[in-house]
């Protein structure tokens, strides 16, 4: 899967795991009663595809982001920065550095940025014991794989900060290619609109089967993850007979 549209790829595909983020975001801010995306501050560490996308889609859904990041560096404004005009700025220099209208900001710093919601987009394990302690952000949502240390996820649980687990928040971009999967075996294309509307119902229904077991058991969403997961592996290995 991930193929070009022209090699029976699906459309939708390059911009499925940003707009995943946010559709899991939507659903989580909903869940805590803290409304929905518009007027929120948000900081974003990475802006590769998952991190420029979701920059974009939040953006457009009336978030401020208010901070972003790159391998050499960040920028930042408290007002909000102009998204659409820092992704070409991008294109021409490839880097978000020298942004007109920013202040820098180190990696490290845009962790700890006092915002509504952190969004680490980029690497794994950038939340650690030494910097959990000083995270200020009132929401995290995991697009990059694993960003959170254990340790760390321990120390935010304690300080009451909620994180939206990699497992369901970045699932967008695996949706979609599903999705391509099932449009090759169909031989038929769906037009964007399907697929983005078949994306935000299964990232709906299944932050509502999360929400569901996390409140039931009373348990972080991310082990409520890990119980709807193994949960289904095993009544399928029950059920084939294994």
């Amino acid at each position: 899967t991930g193929k070009p549209v022209d090699l029976f790829g699906s459309k939708g595909r390059e911009e499925a795991t940003g707009r995943g983020v946010t559709y899991a975001l939507e659903e989580f801010l909903n869940d805590l009663s803290a409304g929905g995306v518009r007027g929120k501050s948000v900081a974003i560490q990475g802006f590769g595809n998952v991190g420029s996308w979701t920059a974009r889609l939040l953006h457009e859904g009336g978030a401020r982001v208010v901070a972003v990041s790159d391998a050499g560096g960040g920028v930042q404004n408290p007002e909000g920065l102009d998204i659409p005009k820092l992704v070409d700025h991008v294109k021409r220099t490839r880097s978000v550095l020298g942004f007109p209208g920013t202040d820098p900001i180190t990696n490290e710093s845009l962790l700890v940025s006092e915002v509504v919601v952190l969004i680490p987009a980029a690497l794994g394990g950038v939340l650690t014991s030494e910097n959990a302690g000083e995270v200020r952000a009132r929401f995290i949502v995991e697009a990059a794989n694993a960003p959170t240390h254990p340790k760390a996820d321990e120390i935010l649980a304690e300080r009451g900060i909620p994180i939206l687990p990699d497992i369901y928040a970045n699932a967008g971009g695996v949706t979609v290619s599903y999705f391509e999967w099932v449009q090759n075996i169909q031989q038929f294309t769906w037009e964007e609109e399907k697929i983005n509307a078949e994306l935000r119902r299964h990232m709906r229904d299944a932050y509502a089967t999360l929400g569901k077991v996390a409140r039931e058991r009373r348990v972080p969403l991310r082990t409520a993850a890990f119980i709807v997961a193994i949960g289904r592996v095993g009544r399928a290995t029950v059920l084939r007979g294994v």
